[in-house]
């Protein structure tokens, strides 16, 4: 390894991950840092190995070969993986994950059952703050089916910022959207990384979402083969 991972908010290095049959290898071999407050993108066609890094980069999924590294500490090495992810790191998906049966306040209120949260009402009082943050604190008693689809990837971003984490991983957050919806979230997701210094990393397929970010990761057959940054945004556009 080249790389040194007290450099780096995240580092993976030289990660491999086979699928079941152990013919085809997700990711073969990948070194890829992520630096304190960094908006990076990682693009490739479908069954590349990215949501499979990202799984990997989460914690939810553990390589068969190679480490991933947290401000310089060996994930391999934590014992304490669950309450790390829900404390350190915050999740969007495609597919959003909201529990069905719980209301929007509610399904923000699940990661902070692992954060410093002292009492019911501290847990409630924050997650109004978020969905009021992303616009959908007049929806805070509705369950997810009486959402829409743009309205449910609100409430889970709220969910993904319930603890404070310092680093967003989204994968294809646009995906399930129409055009107006995707530009909503993507533009809650990119104010809510560079206000708060979050480092975020986005699997998407959409060009608009890639330049978006500082940095851009092309991978294929489970290999990085191209990074290059994206254009400085004019200070007027961020306006």
């Amino acid at each position: 390894m080249t790389e040194n991972p007290a450099d780096y908010l995240m580092l993976a290095a030289g990660l491999r991950k086979e699928y079941p049959d152990g013919r085809v290898r997700a990711l073969n071999g990948v070194t890829l840092g992520v630096r304190e407050a960094e908006n990076l993108a990682i693009t490739g066609p479908s069954g590349c190995g990215k949501s499979t890094l990202l799984n990997v980069l989460g914690a939810l999924d553990r390589p068969d070969g190679g480490e991933v590294y947290f401000r310089g500490e060996a994930l391999s090495t934590r014992r304490d993986l669950d309450r790390f992810r829900a404390r350190q790191i915050g999740f969007v998906f495609q597919s959003f994950f909201l529990l069905p049966s719980l209301t929007s306040r509610e399904n923000v209120q699940v990661p902070m059952f692992e954060g410093d949260f002292p009492s019911a009402r501290a847990r409630a009082k924050k997650a109004d703050e978020l969905l009021e943050l992303v616009g959908m604190a007049k929806r805070a008693n509705h369950r997810p089916v009486q959402l829409s689809v743009g309205e449910r990837q609100r409430v889970a971003i709220a969910r993904a910022l319930a603890n404070d984490p310092v680093l967003l991983l989204a994968d294809e957050p646009t995906g399930n959207l129409d055009s107006d919806n995707a530009a909503h979230v993507l533009d809650l997701l990119t104010s809510f990384q560079r206000d708060r210094g979050l480092a975020m990393v986005i699997v998407t397929h959409s060009p608009d979402v890639a330049n978006r970010a500082d940095r851009v990761v092309k991978m294929k057959d489970g290999t990085v083969v191209e990074e290059h940054a994206t254009p400085a945004e004019p200070a007027a556009a961020r306006a």
